[in-house]
């Protein structure tokens, strides 16, 4: 019994050894023995070290280069202000043989999506370097109209502890469906909705609160469309009033949403346009205003939180970094400013076209 009991605790103390140990180590330490491989590949090791990971961020910025046309994911530490490169950059020639621009969607546990514009959907695990190319839908259009993709979705379901990915396409004019992918199952199925025209924007799609949300409506009159992971129910939130649009031509406005204190945040940021009724902005200058939805799900709650400029140059926010600063593609270039009305841009040395990125935490979440 005694032997019994040392063995159990032996392997106790190495759970919690490599529970703290990065994904990098991790993956060498797949080799040591067939335990610990077991152990490292098992769902439960991977849920804890999950929940353990909290602080292991990394930001991974997405881009077209420049010099090769080649799509590259590149990583960088949070804590890092200079944003120097923290690993090598992964290519991913193969999703996309044109080298069209990938969308990047997400992350969710650790996991993004990336999204070809051949109607191609990929599953990758950036800091495993791991990916998974999705099924195609085998559900037809009526009258063989050619179905289009025009938003992706990523989430996870805690009650059935599966991976979820759903895309909205336009199944005939003007009518917009909706199909559900589950990882268990690799396949796809259809969802009894009907929904309203979504809008993709670059840097709008995002996952908060167990819900995945998009641009919809018209781009008059725009609004956000969320979708439940869970209970795959779609709803429809309102615009906060008084937003941006409402004083300056909706063409001239760009719309992000992101995550600010724990809150659901609509960044809306004039591209140059004058703004109606106002003799004070130059057409080259730009302002931005950031609106806080203070309690998830409550039209009423959407408090202005920031009204920043004058800028020139911003052609979409990307991200909060550290609660104080906003990250932005500028001119093809990744630049940050901070939020107390400081029109100061910082520019780092990450170029291309098409930037888009996200802060994830590090994960051994299998694709498979």
């Amino acid at each position: 019994m005694e032997g019994a009991s040392e063995i159990n605790l032996n392997e106790e103390i190495v759970m919690e050894i490599l529970l703290r140990l990065p994904v990098k180590s991790l993956i060498k330490f797949n080799c040591v023995c067939r335990g610990w491989r077991d152990l490292i590949n098992s769902r439960r090791f991977i849920n804890m070290h999950l929940c353990l990971a909290q602080s292991t961020e990394y930001i991974i910025v997405k881009r077209l280069r420049d010099e090769d046309n080649k799509n590259v994911l590149s990583f960088h530490s949070p804590a890092d202000e200079s944003l120097l490169a923290a690993a090598p950059e992964l290519e991913l020639p193969e999703l996309d043989e044109a080298n069209w621009p990938l969308q990047l969607i997400g992350p969710c546990n650790g996991i993004v999506c990336l999204r070809d514009f051949h109607e191609g959907i990929h599953l990758c695990n950036p800091m495993m370097r791991k990916f998974r190319t999705l099924p195609q839908s085998s559900f037809g259009s009526p009258g063989g109209f050619l179905r289009q993709t025009h938003v992706v979705g990523l989430g996870f379901d805690s009650t059935i502890d599966d991976y979820k990915v759903v895309r909205i396409f336009e199944s005939s004019l003007y009518d917009f469906r909706a199909e559900i992918y589950n990882l268990s199952t690799d396949s796809w199925r259809q969802v009894d909705a009907i929904l309203p025209p979504v809008i993709l924007r670059d840097c709008f799609d995002l996952l908060f609160n167990g819900f995945f949300h998009w641009s919809a409506g018209p781009k008059s009159s725009p609004h956000i469309l969320s979708f439940d992971t869970g209970a795959e129910v779609f709803k429809e939130i309102k615009y906060p009033n008084g937003w941006l649009g409402e004083q300056a031509e909706p063409e001239s406005v760009g719309h992000s949403l992101v995550v600010l204190d724990d809150s659901m945040a609509l960044i809306l940021f004039s591209r140059g346009g004058r703004l109606l009724n106002s003799e004070l902005y130059d057409n080259s200058e730009q302002y931005i205003e950031i609106w806080a939805m203070m309690e998830y799900g409550v039209e009423e709650s959407w408090v202005k939180k920031f009204f920043l400029g004058p800028f020139s140059g911003i052609q979409c926010i990307l991200s909060f970094w550290n609660n104080d600063k906003l990250l932005a593609d500028c001119c093809k270039q990744l630049v940050s400013f901070g939020i107390q009305n400081d029109s100061m841009l910082k520019k780092y040395d990450i170029k291309g076209f098409y930037l888009q990125l996200v802060i994830l935490k590090e994960s051994l979440v299998s694709l498979y």
